[in-house]
């Protein structure tokens, strides 16, 4: 089942899939697999990640995860996208020919999604026009959902938070951010994307801490395109409200940089592994990381 509302006259509708014949859910379910990924417009293959996984814990003699997947750069395609007029619009990252738009996606795994884009994708019309944004994809329900507007840099940006969980499993939120990777030239470039990195993290946890149900364990995946490292002011602005549970040194971008990271606010009760960088960026130009988590039952 499918609902949107469109937010901006560039972009389409934000989309919130509900599977009508959702998968049962298990009596002794395994660990639950939180994923932060910038999937790079559809050249990351999700299922090609999800398979690996599912070998990964069935060696470790785990049963069938959850997932929970806070996807950066995923792309809707099609005719909600309206045309783009004489509007400016970023310019297009070409997805490969067998990448699979985040809606068509969702519906092939019967999981739950949220999408909401931040921008167009290029200039296509009709049937090809694409946009691109946040996305989270779940086996598990997801009962609340939330957009963040970021402080403008060049590039319009939208965090999401959401709840996930019910049967079988406690509820929890969830919140996935795409950071801008520079300012405006007006406002210092490069070496002012921190500063504006910072004001836009400062948005989203202003956000989070606004919402009725804030005492729910938390846990925060994106690219924060931190280009100097996780001294960023960014970085350490979430981490004063969530423990970081970050990979370690090992860089998440092709170009050696740490981008990405998992901020976790979790319970004395929920077992959380640590947080691994994936050995593969599966197609991407980003590796995804993984928090393994086990909640109480």
């Amino acid at each position: 089942m499918f609902s949107s509302k469109n937010r901006h006259n560039t972009v389409g509708p934000s989309v919130e899939y509900s599977p009508e014949a959702p998968d049962v859910a298990s009596d002794n379910p395994g660990r639950l697999l939180v994923v932060s990924w910038n999937v790079h417009v559809g050249h990351g293959n999700v299922s090609a990640l999800l398979q690996e996984l599912l070998k990964q814990e069935r060696a470790l003699g785990h049963g069938r995860p959850d997932f929970v997947l806070l996807l950066q750069e995923t792309f809707r395609r099609g005719e909600h996208v309206p045309d783009a007029g004489r509007a400016r619009v970023p310019r297009r990252i070409r997805p490969p020919a067998r990448g699979i738009d985040i809606v068509d996606l969702a519906r092939s795994l019967n999981w739950w999604l949220y999408y909401e884009p931040s921008m167009r994708n290029g200039r296509l019309s009709g049937k090809h026009a694409e946009d691109r944004g946040n996305a989270i994809l779940s086996s598990l329900q997801i009962t609340f959902r939330e957009q963040i507007e970021l402080p403008l840099g060049v590039h319009r940006r939208v965090a999401l938070i959401a709840t996930v969980g019910g049967l079988h499993r406690p509820l929890f939120r969830v919140a996935v951010a795409h950071l801008d990777t520079r300012a405006s030239w007006r406002r210092g470039w490069v070496f002012g994307g921190p500063s504006l990195r910072n004001k836009q993290a400062k948005s989203i946890i202003s956000a989070i801490e606004k919402v009725s149900d804030v005492g729910l364990p938390l846990i925060l995946g994106g690219d924060l395109n931190t280009h100097f490292g996780g001294r960023e002011s960014s970085v350490k602005t979430v981490a004063t409200m969530v423990h970081r549970k970050r990979h370690g040194p090992e860089a998440t971008h092709l170009s050696g940089l740490v981008l990405d990271y998992i901020f976790a606010r979790l319970p004395d009760d929920w077992e959380a592994g640590k947080c691994v960088r994936m050995a593969s960026r599966f197609g991407s130009d980003h590796y995804p990381l993984v928090l393994p988590i086990v909640p109480p039952k």
